[in-house]
């Protein structure tokens, strides 16, 4: 649900509740009217009853009594009622008509209400205007009236509010959509930026928060770039060091090692030519060393294969894929296929050499953790990228502790290309691909 929508909804619910208290309040409002008329009704008649006394010259008047119902009647407020006795008068109520309220309220407000609010509670009063003149009367509001004087004044405030809600829900609406249209660009680019497209920026629009917003973001779009990009070059600086290492270690092992068991292997020979006739067991020991010397120069050769980089200047990085993968295909007897259509003319060599070592760790990988009949081993161009592809059937999966330094290493010459590494295990193996911009391919030192 998005931000806009939830605060139009939050209006909206607002309304709705500020509608309903103002209703209540309309009709509270009617209560206390009905409480006040019954005040007011019990003073005026009090007053006519008073007034009474100066007309005793005409009690013997057979009028008299109405008269005085009809002064009372003159001064009660509507829906108002009255119980009054005076001594020329036996008991008597009157109640006020009040039509002037409008159509009675409907029996289900009349219950509703009523639970709310308390009907207006009669009141009374005792006075006299001689002391042979004293009279009693009782003032009340019809429950019935007070109702319906609430029932017309909530419908009065009910248009009323909606109308004003109407007006507030329109422009409140229009605004939050006008005033929040940012946010969907704020929100995209931010997305993209937590995707790893330090590309995103967000334009500047709308209110001044917006735009800071904006700049902010932009900042640390532009730190994360830089960031990234002294990453970028850390590690490739790490890459060629450790190059300059396997170098320098096939070196030693060669000038070393290679030397050393050459001349072992001599020795060997040379102890097995001269030994007498008679000591076969001297023959037998040093073809022995020799067959160990020869098979300790074996993994020599194949150490130095795989730390020694190959000339890609010179044969080019398809040639020695193609070399690297036969001599596997030699070893293990696997099915190396090398499909490599990529334009090798603008190469940069230390790009070639991350996709050979690529190559090779992830060949590696596929020989040591499962047990491949094919390996397939894809390098195209893909419009402004380059995909390399090596996939296999040996079985192996992805677990967490199959993770080695292997893997790490992939990761970082990706990285360091500006690509990105991909593996997912496929229904008879794992598939690893790495994609890099072909302008790093070209541009990369």
């Amino acid at each position: 649900m998005s931000l806009r929508f939830r605060l139009v909804l939050t209006l909206w619910m607002v309304t709705a509740l500020a509608g309903v208290i103002t209703l209540g309040l309309a009709a509270a409002d009617a209560y206390n009217s009905a409480r006040s008329d019954t005040q007011t009704t019990l003073t005026r008649a009090s007053y006519v009853l008073e007034r009474n006394y100066h007309m005793e010259p005409r009690v013997g008047d057979p009028l008299y009594a109405e008269m005085t119902s009809i002064k009372l009647l003159s001064v009660m407020a509507p829906g108002s009622c009255i119980l009054y006795e005076q001594r020329q008068i036996s008991q008597r109520r009157l109640c006020a008509g009040w039509q002037v309220f409008g159509q009675i309220a409907p029996s289900w407000f009349r219950q509703g209400v009523e639970k709310v609010f308390d009907p207006p509670e009669p009141i009374a009063r005792q006075g006299s205007a001689s002391q042979s003149g004293p009279f009693h009367i009782e003032a009340s509001f019809d429950p019935v009236a007070a109702a319906t004087l609430a029932w017309q004044r909530t419908r009065l405030a009910m248009w009323q509010t909606l109308a004003m809600a109407a007006g507030v829900l329109a422009l409140g609406t229009i605004a939050i959509i006008w005033r929040l249209g940012p946010v969907r660009g704020i929100v995209s680019e931010l997305d993209r930026l937590s995707r790893g497209d330090l590309n995103a920026r967000v334009e500047s629009s709308g209110a001044q928060e917006f735009g800071q917003i904006a700049q902010a973001v932009n900042h640390l779009a532009e730190r994360l770039r830089a960031s990234a990009e002294q990453s970028r070059a850390l590690t490739r600086k790490l890459i060629e060091v450790e190059d300059v290492e396997r170098r320098q270690l096939a070196r030693d092992l060669h000038d070393e090692f290679g030397q050393t068991l050459t001349a072992t292997a001599a020795l060997a020979a040379s102890i097995s030519y001269a030994a007498p006739d008679d000591r076969d067991d001297i023959k037998r020991d040093a073809r022995a060393i020799g067959a160990n010397i020869r098979n300790m120069m074996e993994c020599l050769r194949g150490a130095f294969a795989r730390l020694r980089p190959p000339d890609l200047e010179e044969v080019g990085l398809t040639a020695s894929l193609r070399t690297m993968l036969s001599g596997w295909e030699t070893q293990s007897g696997t099915r190396f296929v090398l499909d490599c259509s990529v334009d090798e003319s603008g190469m940069d060599d230390a790009v070639a050499l991350d996709l050979y070592r690529i190559v090779q760790e992830c060949v590696t990988n596929a020989m040591r953790h499962g047990t491949p009949r094919l390996v397939d081993v894809t390098l195209r161009n893909l419009g402004e990228t380059i995909t390399l592809t090596v996939e296999d059937d040996g079985g192996g999966t992805l677990a967490p502790d199959a993770a080695g330094h292997g893997i790490l290493g992939i990761n970082e010459r990706a990285s360091a290309m500006g690509g990105a590494l991909c593996m997912e295990e496929t229904a008879d193996g794992v598939r690893v691909a790495v994609t890099l911009p072909s302008t790093t391919v070209r541009t990369a030192a």
